[in-house]
C-alpha cells in the first residue's frame, strides 16, 4: 500500500504572531485622519469616489506581481484581457441586467464536473463507494476518473480524497455548514444550490447567496491582487475582472486550504487559482466557464462549464439560510444532530482558524481504515 497522506504541511500565508494582533488591533484604533495620510505604495492606483471631495483609497494596481504558483493563471487571464483591447469600459447606464434570483442548474448536479453519471453526482456512502470502485485499482489512482471526476488530482490529493471517500462510506462525513462556516470557494459561488443574486456596477460585481448570507465581490475598477506579504487567505479568495462585451472575466487566487468543493468532491491547495468567464446565453440562463489552476493538487487545469437557471417560482427571494446550533462534530469528524429529548455531551478543543481541522479529521479517519486500524463496515474498493 502506498503511504498515506502525511499531516497537512503550513500554509505559504505568514501567519500573524501575538505581537503581530497587537499591532494591527493598534493601527485599528488610529483615527481615521491618520489612516488616511498614510502612503500609496509604488504602483498603486488611487480609486476615487463620485462625491465632491471625498478621499480616493489606494489600491494595488494591475501590474503588480502575482506568486509564482498564480503565473499560469494570471497570464492566461491578461491574454484574455489583452484580446478585449483592456476590457469593455462600462458605465451604470450600460450594465448587462443580471437581476432576478438564480440557482445552480439542477441538471447537471451540484459538483464541479457537469458530465459525471448519477451515481457520481449523489451524496452519502453509495456514492462514495461507486467513485472509489471506479477511480481505485487497488492502491493505484486513475484520475482523470472519466464519469465520476475530471480532474487529474495528483498523487498526494489523490490519497486525500480516497481517504475521505472510505470515511463517507463509514457514515463519517463533515459539512462546514453545518458547522456555521461558510461554504469558501468555489463551492460557494458556483456549487451550491441555493438562491443567489448577481449585482453588477461599474467597478464591482457581487455574488450574494443566501448561505450563511454569503458575499463574493468581484472587482472590475482596474485594481491588481494583494501582493503576496500583504494577502491572507480568504474564504471567497480575491477576485479581480474586467468585462469582455457582455462577459465578465475573473481571476480569483488567495483561497484558504483545503476547502471542500462539496461533500463527494476533492479539496483543493491554497496555491489553487481560477479564471472564470460569466455571461448570460439565454433570457433565463447565465453561463460560467471555469478553470482550476492548482500546482499542489492538480497536474494539469480543470475546466468545466457550469450553468445557472433563473427561480421563477411566485414571490421567491433569498432567505438567510444558517447553521443548525443542534449540529455538531463528532470525536470521528462526522456531522451528527442533536434531536428533541437528547443530551449530548460535546468536549470541544481550540481549532486553529487557519486550519480545516474538521475536514482533516474525516481524512484522518479514511486513514486509519485503510491502515486497517478500524474495522470496515463493508469490503471497501482500492483496498
Amino acid at each position: 500500500m502506498e503511504a498515506l497522506y502525511p499531516k497537512k504541511k503550513a500554509s505559504h500565508f505568514m501567519k500573524p504572531s501575538g505581537l503581530a494582533c497587537g499591532a494591527l488591533a493598534a493601527a485599528l484604533a488610529m483615527s481615521g485622519t491618520a489612516l488616511a495620510q498614510a502612503q500609496p505604495a509604488s504602483g498603486d492606483i488611487m480609486i476615487r469616489s463620485s462625491v465632491p471631495g471625498a478621499t480616493p483609497s489606494a489600491q494595488p494596481g494591475p501590474n503588480t506581481p502575482v506568486p509564482k504558483w498564480a503565473e499560469q493563471s494570471w497570464k492566461v487571464f491578461l491574454d484574455m484581457k489583452a484580446k478585449a483591447n483592456g476590457g469593455t469600459k462600462r458605465d451604470a447606464n450600460s450594465m448587462p441586467d443580471w437581476s432576478g434570483l438564480w440557482t445552480r442548474d439542477p441538471a447537471g448536479g451540484f459538483v464541479w464536473d457537469a458530465d459525471l453519471v448519477r451515481e457520481a453526482r449523489g451524496l452519502g456512502p453509495g456514492p462514495a463507494k461507486a467513485i472509489l470502485d471506479h477511480c481505485w485499482s487497488g492502491d493505484k489512482a486513475t484520475f482523470p476518473c472519466p464519469g465520476y471526476l475530471n480532474g487529474a488530482l495528483s498523487e498526494e490529493y489523490a490519497q486525500r480524497y480516497r481517504q475521505k471517500l472510505v470515511a463517507v462510506t463509514h457514515d463519517v462525513e463533515w459539512d462546514p455548514l453545518s458547522d456555521c462556516m461558510p461554504p469558501g470557494f468555489p463551492r460557494g459561488a458556483l456549487l451550491n444550490p441555493f438562491g443567489r443574486e448577481l449585482i453588477v456596477t461599474p467597478n464591482q460585481t457581487w455574488m450574494t447567496s443566501q448561505t450563511l448570507n454569503d458575499i463574493r465581490r468581484i472587482y472590475t475598477d482596474g485594481r491588481g491582487h494583494m501582493p503576496e506579504d500583504a494577502a491572507a487567505p480568504l474564504w471567497n479568495g480575491e477576485s479581480v475582472g474586467f468585462w469582455d462585451g457582455d462577459t465578465l472575466v475573473v481571476h480569483t487566487m488567495y483561497v484558504r486550504a483545503h476547502m471542500e468543493m462539496q461533500r463527494l468532491q476533492p479539496d483543493l491547495s491554497d496555491q489553487a487559482s481560477f479564471i472564470e468567464r460569466i455571461r448570460m446565453t439565454g433570457p433565463d440562463t447565465i453561463e460560467v466557464q471555469a478553470t482550476i489552476y492548482d500546482p499542489i493538487a492538480l497536474r494539469e487545469p480543470w475546466p468545466t462549464t457550469i450553468k445557472f437557471v433563473r427561480m421563477t417560482e411566485p414571490r421567491v427571494r433569498v432567505n438567510m439560510y444558517s447553521c443548525d446550533p443542534n449540529v455538531y462534530q463528532t470525536a470521528e469528524g462526522a456531522t451528527d444532530l442533536i434531536i428533541p429529548g437528547q443530551t449530548v455531551t460535546i468536549q470541544r478543543e481550540y481549532r486553529d482558524p487557519e486550519a480545516e481541522v474538521a475536514v482533516e479529521k474525516v481524512i484522518e479517519y479514511g486513514g486509519k481504515v485503510l491502515r486497517g486500524e478500524i474495522k470496515p463496515k463493508t469490503a471497501q474498493a482500492g483496498q
